[in-house]
């Protein structure tokens, strides 16, 4: 019986409809994400049928594929019901093991034999005549194989069973998938909180999908790796898997078991009401009239349509559904407002404007996903209840139905996700401190924009159910929208013109939403009259009574399209096409806005036309002379610039190329002139100017270049389609303006920094696989500095408005206010690099005098939080480094604030910039949270030495000596302030994002010393290396070396500085072979270790101490550049130690130690004896992760009692 029961329900799924429509749709998915270059499911090198690849693509697709694994197990048992055949089984022998398990597993493998269309597509991809071969690898059955049977179809059991008892109980397909909504935020939120649980190998066990069980196992696999390699079946995913299938067993015969045959009457609380209910409708007497209202057909549609909406509304408030997402939301809404925006884990100060951003992100996907089931629900409501005839027979327009159902929905919404989330949020700020709440930014910034955007997602929404044959394919075709949303992005398609509902805001305390304010309104308006148009759409699209069809419908649709719809449709489009043209013109014309192919095309182009003049001489620039006039609150500001060039070359220079490094959209050249030159070629396309001198400008000669640029708000703006580059420095704000020369000013000369990046991008566009860096041996370039820049004299004079402050690159040499303007001038005290910052705002500033120097912070008033800590931490930097690395060269220091949607840190000469979020609004109120704030401070710092008095030659290596030694200085200062107990979670998380760098690496990995702008590399791995150097050779040695790099570039021009010299440094400073050979495993080859405490065991000694006996693992092996590995011989002295409490707990300190030594350890295993007074609880080898250790997990183990 259960075999014929299955394979009835086998035959049955493939006939319906449903399964052909999921499979095509998931078919047609997967190909499109596995063959389009820019959308696919790995990155850099990696080849998309890789394992891993193919692994991905499964275990995503498994957890999109819930919403059809419902469509087949969510009506196994309602069906019968709904067809009226239930009763006719119900009169039959026919068990209920039998029927329910056969029923269950014959629509279970219709989901699978559905889902064999993602591995068919991933496979069919591979073949696709516009597919990158080099981006494609063999294919292997056993990978498709392992991801199919060991990811995919586990996790569709799993959601089938969950699925299947959610029906079986509610006896209601609609609970089904409002269970799929559930599932997914419930997964979001399980695995971000995962994200905080010190054990995440325990943590993966809660997961269901198995994501972090497979991630944890291939999340440090290089390219070469993945490529080659077959997936291994883990003991934890092994475990993992066996114990969810179990689970998911469990529950199918929790279902059997529990289910009966029966109709399920009403309970007694539900006959209880509903006799109440009937004793209230017999008391209400009929109302006696003499006569009859007037028959007013219009004002009777309004009042049904005030009547409709209250009774669709009140439907929805009293639906179970409304409560259980209701719940749903809050716990997201929670969850998201304390995880979101951290940096090392420490959170945000929970100010209105942050929030807001937290907020307006965490909910969208929640409001959409109600969007979607609401609409279903209210849409389809009388047909599935077959009271829709009667409903249909009354005399009202279609637009009263289309129109309450829509404000229902939209009142639903803007409840759960406007209102509801507006107290939480306001809640969550008092919770955490912050009473002054600004309800008026609350207000603009939020309530309106999230009740527009949930009216434009209802409209769209309903108008999707009203041209839809049934509710499941108009939730089909707001589930591709869903899908749309994110693969627009990765195609380039992110127009906000193409992007429905979107309008994006970007927030500022400083600035308010002056950056984008004006275009979101005008983006909303857009969005509003093309939701009329949709909405005239579902109007006439409205189907009433059993003879009207969907295609009838369609067909008659020109016929019906006449009078008051024909009006409405006409403004509706009008105003659509108006608003559209306008923004269009601003967005694309009036400002520059190019498409990711078209940017790189041009960068492409620059390096083809202009690399050949890379190694011609050229003049260097001396001084710089400005004249701003900054006018914050027009957002305009006008430079008049004067340079001075000479040729310090021995040969004469014909040509000069000047570079603008921003369109003229956003700084306008209204003039440039170069006395004794003339223009010969302009590229408009790359910025790009070439002068030909009269004369070739001799040796020793100089000249002169004068221009005038104009920066101002040019009328409505949108969010660069790609992040470009320049936008972070062309911001003349209202308050807190950030200006650079990178962007106002005019650059002399080449710059390999204006090339594309990335080998696939280069193969692309016929260029070699990796830009043409220098090695360290070429003569040619070391002559040219890294930076770009010249070492200049500057003089810049700025006019803002007097109540503002300026702080600009140089020492301030006159500050007065002439009417309501404020004139000040600073000029560089020595040569500096050709780096100026322009900040003007209404700031506050607090400043103390260290050791002859003035180091000052401005801030925002309203963000005094981390101000006394900045200043705290420059201080201790500024000592460490002049006691370490020598003098300062300034008599002063700034750190300034500046508006949060201009970057994060950078550091110009006496200057450092933060954005306002990442630095002087995080809450370090834990003193156990990381306190990144004291290591971006003294990196950045550390950057006056390192870059601007130490530069390095234009070739490899180059970042070695300028963020590997400022990733030093932070580390340093940060453990001068903390001691090393408190550097372990700082130091894990730089191990991880090296080791998830070498993942991602799209051309081959370089050893540190020959870093080609690797970021992972020179920071992390650097942070590391130098890390590790200064607890092998001690920190005093490590300081000397450095200073004596300092000592000997300090200031020097050509020939610069490379990292052969800095490493030759610290390879002057060590004492043995062992230490020679340590650091040639750092710097010149990539080293990575394999530490491990296998197990430890503790006895009891006679005099009451303890002897603890620890086994230790030491491996370490070489990479090359693409991942491959060889084992070599390990021969290093490793700390171990013995413990009260594990080293991986917040709560660890020294105080725990109970015995550390440094014990010399060779290749393979070694036991290592300790006696303690204590009984210790751990024990561990390298227990704070000073080696590149790809598990540190392994590091600490549990001490074991002994015999």
């Amino acid at each position: 019986m259960f075999a014929t029961i299955a394979r009835f329900e086998l035959r049955y799924q493939f006939r319906n409809p449903v399964f052909w429509v999921a499979t095509i749709m998931f078919f047609l998915l997967t190909l499109g994400w596995t063959s389009v270059e820019s959308i696919r499911p790995v990155g850099g090198n990696i080849h998309t049928n890789a394992a891993t690849g193919i692994a991905q693509v499964m275990l995503t697709m498994s957890m999109f594929f819930m919403f059809v694994t419902t469509a087949f197990v969510g009506n196994v048992v309602v069906r019968d019901d709904e067809t009226g055949f239930g009763s006719i089984i119900r009169s039959t022998k026919v068990g209920k093991l039998p029927y329910l398990f056969g029923r269950f597993t014959g629509a279970f493998l219709g989901a699978a034999v559905a889902f064999l269309a993602v591995p068919l597509a991933l496979w069919l991809g591979t073949y696709m005549p516009w597919v990158n071969p080099e981006l494609i690898g063999p294919n292997r059955l056993q990978d498709y194989a392992f991801a199919y049977f060991v990811i995919a179809l586990p996790n569709i059991l799993i959601t089938s069973a969950i699925f299947f008892a959610v029906a079986s109980w509610t006896r209601s397909v609609t609970y089904s998938y409002l269970a799929v909504i559930v599932s997914m935020f419930a997964y979001f939120a399980l695995t971000a909180m995962m994200r905080k649980m010190p054990d995440v190998s325990l943590a993966a066990y809660f997961e269901p999908f198995g994501s972090v069980a497979y991630g944890l196992g291939v999340r440090y696999l290089t390219p070469i790796q993945q490529n080659t390699q077959a997936l291994e079946l883990t003991g934890m995913l092994a475990s993992h898997r066996l114990l969810w299938i179990a689970i998911s067993i469990a529950i199918v015969a929790f279902v059997v078991w529990r289910f009966s045959f029966a109709a399920r009457g009403a309970s007694k609380r539900s006959a209880k009401r509903d006799a109440a209910h009937q004793q209230k409708l017999s008391a209400v007497k009929p109302a006696l009239v003499d006569r009859l209202p007037a028959n007013i057909p219009e004002r009777g549609a309004w009042h049904q349509l005030v009547t409709r909406t209250r009774f669709e509304m009140k439907l929805v408030f009293k639906s179970p559904a409304f409560w259980v997402l209701a719940l749903v939301g809050s716990i997201n809404l929670m969850l998201t407002l304390m995880l979101a925006g951290r940096m090392y884990d420490v959170p945000i100060w929970p100010r209105t404007y942050a929030i807001i951003d937290t907020v307006r992100g965490g909910s969208t996907l929640i409001t959409l996903l109600m969007a979607i089931y609401f609409s279903g629900e209210v849409v389809w409501r009388e047909r599935e209840r077959r009271i829709s005839e009667i409903v249909d027979a009354t005399p009202l327009p279609n637009w009263v139905f289309l129109v309450s159902k829509l404000a229902g929905v939209v009142g639903v919404l803007v409840a759960l996700s406007v209102l509801a989330v507006l107290l939480q949020a306001v809640a969550y700020q008092f919770v955490r401190g912050v009473t002054d709440i600004e309800l008026g930014q609350w207000l603009m910034w939020f309530v309106i924009p999230s009740a527009l955007y949930v009216v434009h997602l209802s409209v769209l929404a309903i108008v999707a159910q009203a041209v839809s044959p049934n509710k499941f394919v108009g939730w089909g075709i707001m589930l591709l929208y869903l899908i749309s949303t994110v693969v627009f992005a990765g195609l380039g398609l992110d127009h906000p013109l193409i992007n429905y509902a979107e309008a994006p805001m970007p927030l500022s305390e400083m600035n308010g939403n002056d950056y984008m304010g004006a275009t979101a309104w005008w983006l909303s308006a857009y969005w509003t009259a093309f939701a009329a148009v949709l909405v005239v759409i579902g109007h006439l699209m409205w189907r009433r009574g059993t003879a009207v069809t969907l295609g009838g419908q369609w067909r008659t649709l020109p016929l019906r399209l006449r009078g008051a719809p024909l009006a409405y449709l006409s403004v509706a489009l009008a105003v659509t096409v108006g608003i559209g043209a306008l923004l269009f013109y601003n967005m694309n014309i009036v400002n520059t806005r190019f498409d990711e192919d078209e940017m790189e095309a041009h960068t492409a182009q620059y390096e083809k036309d202009y690399a050949k003049y890379l190694d011609q001489p050229e003049p260097v620039l001396k001084d710089v002379k400005l004249n701003v006039d900054l006018r914050p609150t027009k957002r305009w500001v006008q430079f008049d610039g004067e340079y001075r060039f000479a040729n310090e070359t021995d040969k004469p220079i014909e040509l000069l190329h000047v570079r603008m490094g921003v369109p003229d959209s956003m700084a306008h050249v209204e003039t440039m002139n170069v006395p004794g030159a003339k223009l010969i070629k302009e590229d408009v396309n790359n910025l790009h100017k070439i002068y030909r001198f009269d004369r070739p400008l001799q040796p020793g000669a100089s000249g002169t270049l004068t221009f005038r640029t104009v920066m101002a708000q040019r009328g409505l703006k949108s969010l660069p389609s790609n992040k470009q580059y320049w936008e972070i420095d062309v911001q003349p704000a209202k308050n807190g303006a950030y200006l650079t020369n990178l962007g106002f000013a005019p650059a002399l000369g080449m710059s390999r920094g204006n090339f594309l990046q990335g080998s696939n991008l280069r193969k692309k566009y016929g260029l070699p696989p990796e830009t043409p860096t220098p090695s360290l041996d070429d003569k040619r370039a070391v002559m040219r500095s890294y930076a770009g820049v010249d070492r200049v004299n500057t003089d810049v004079t700025v006019a803002t408005d007097a109540d503002q402050t300026l702080i600009v690159t140089g020492e301030e040499v006159s500050n007065k206010v002439v009417g309501n303007r404020r004139i000040a001038r600073f000029v560089s005290p020595i040569p500096t690099l050709n780096f100026i910052t322009i900040q003007s705002g209404r700031y506050a500033v607090k400043s103390i005098d260290v050791d002859g120097v003035k180091l000052s912070v401005y801030y925002h008033p309203e963000h005094p939080m981390n101000v006394d800590r900045m200043l705290s931490v420059t201080k201790d930097t500024l000592r460490y480094y002049q006691k370490n690395w020598g003098p300062y060269q300034y008599k002063y220091f700034r750190v300034i604030e500046r508006p949060d949607y201009q970057g994060t840190a950078n550091s110009a000469p006496g200057t450092v910039g933060y954005s306002e979020r990442f630095g002087f609004t995080g809450d370090f109120r834990n003193p156990k949270d990381v306190d990144y704030l004291a290591f971006v401070t003294a990196h950045e710092f550390g950057h006056q030495y390192w870059f601007h008095q130490v530069m390095p030659g234009d070739v490899e290596g180059a970042e070695v000596l300028t963020e590997t030694p400022s990733q030093y200085g932070g580390i340093m200062v940060m453990k001068k302030r903390y001691g090393q107990d408190g550097m372990r979670r700082f130091l894990q998380y730089e191990q991880s994002d090296y080791l998830q760098g070498r993942r991602r690496e799209t051309a081959e990995e370089r050893p540190l010393a020959l870093v080609k702008k690797q970021n992972y590399i020179h920071y992390y791995k650097g942070s590391l290396v130098m890390y590790l150097l200064q607890d092998r050779l001690g920190e005093d040695r490590v300081n000397a070396a450095l200073r004596s790099v300092i000592d000997r570039y300090r200031f020097k021009p050509a020939p610069f500085a490379r990292s052969v010299d800095y490493v030759n440094a610290i390879m002057a400073i060590t004492r043995t072979p062992a230490e020679r050979e340590l650091v040639k495993d750092l710097f010149y080859r990539i080293t990575l270790y394999d530490l491990r405490a296998k197990s430890a065991t503790v006895r009891k000694l006679p005099n009451g101490q303890y002897e603890t006996t620890i086994t230790v693992y030491g491996g370490k092996v070489y990479a090359d550049g693409k991942g491959n590995e060889k084992a070599a011989p390990f021969a290093e002295p490793l700390d171990i130690g013995v413990f009260s409490a594990n080293p991986a707990d917040l709560a660890f300190g020294s105080e725990n130690v109970l015995s550390m030594k440094r014990v010399p350890i060779r290749s393979g295993e070694q036991k290592v004896r300790f006696v303690t007074k204590q009984k210790p609880a751990f024990a561990g080898v390298d227990s704070y992760l000073t080696y590149i250790d790809r598990n540190v997990n392994d590091n600490v183990v549990a001490v074991a009692t002994g015999s």
